[in-house]
């Protein structure tokens, strides 16, 4: 089964989550950005972010399985997860965000997006409590618990996967 994680992280926090989910299901995690610093960068940089953008559509077309992540932005998901989640040619998706204080219908307006169109989700987590750019300053064992969270919840999709079920 091919599969992919691609994801928008403004601190790097839902970047290392999904690091850990590609690393749990054995493939690559695409970003959807490259400018984390504040402004819309430079128009070389923009031009690159549009290539990484169409190249993330094209390699979920391919994909049995994608995963989407996303940082929540006012309690909604990013709006390049948001186009992306449109765009998206998928069968199988599943969906996590990182927040801090409020998720919001950040996951559920994506799932929404995805089923209307016939897409099966077959799981979402939050992953809250984190500030911007917190991980890297957690320490072990609290970064741990992130970490097993977002392992099991990739083995519960793949589980679901197998038995042909849409999220629970």
């Amino acid at each position: 089964m091919k599969s992919i994680v691609i994801y928008f992280s403004k601190t790097k926090n839902t970047k290392t989550i999904a690091g850990v989910m590609a690393k749990t299901l054995q493939t690559k995690a695409i970003p959807l950005n490259l400018i984390t610093k504040k402004g819309r960068g430079t128009e070389e940089e923009r031009e690159k972010e549009k290539k990484f953008f169409s190249r993330a559509l094209a390699v979920g077309k391919r994909a049995d399985f994608i995963v989407i992540g996303t940082p929540t932005s006012f309690q909604k998901a990013h709006s390049k997860i948001t186009r992306f989640t449109r765009d998206v040619e998928a069968k199988n998706v599943a969906l996590f965000c990182t927040y801090y204080n409020k998720v919001g219908t950040t996951l559920t307006d994506l799932e929404t997006m995805l089923k209307n169109r016939n897409i099966n989700v077959v799981g979402s987590l939050d992953i809250g409590n984190l500030k911007p750019g917190q991980f890297k300053e957690l320490d072990e064992p609290t970064q741990n618990k992130y970490i097993k969270s977002a392992k099991e919840f990739i083995k519960h999709c793949k589980s679901n996967l197998k038995n042909g079920n849409k999220k629970n």
